[in-house]
Parts: C-alpha cells; structure tokens; sequence
C-alpha cells in the first residue's frame, strides 16, 4: 500500500508516493545512505520507525563538515 509522504528536497518538502512502510524500506526505496541520520516530524528516528501518511521526512547526511541534507 502507498503512502503519501513529505521529504526534505533542496530548500522545502516535497510530497512523495513510496511503497516503504518503515524508514529502513525507505532507505531502499530512496537510496538513503545507511549512515545518515533519518528524522520524521523534526526527531531523529531508527529504521524500525513506521511511515504514516502525511510524516515531514528528513535525511542528513553526517561528515566532517557539520553534515549535509540529502538530496531524494
């Protein structure tokens, strides 16, 4: 079943139909790296999360520089 989902893109979020029902299928489904941080609704969150429609996701990207918001 689709939900329909916000993701963080570029400078706003982005409205998304995904087949993902938890954040670790989402990481494969958006090709969101294994080591970045996943925050849904503005609290980081671990891959066993579950989706619902309407959730504000966003993914960053950690390195030395601070990290970096991924592009999905």
């Amino acid at each position: 079943m689709a939900l329909k989902i916000k993701v963080l893109t570029g400078g706003g979020f982005v409205e998304k139909e995904v087949d993902a029902s938890n954040i670790g299928a989402l990481r494969s489904e958006l090709n969101i790296p294994a080591g970045s941080s996943v925050s849904v609704g503005g609290s980081n969150v671990t891959d066993s999360h579950e989706l619902s429609a309407g959730d504000l996701v966003a993914a960053v990207e950690n390195d030395k520089g601070g990290g970096k918001v991924l592009t999905v």
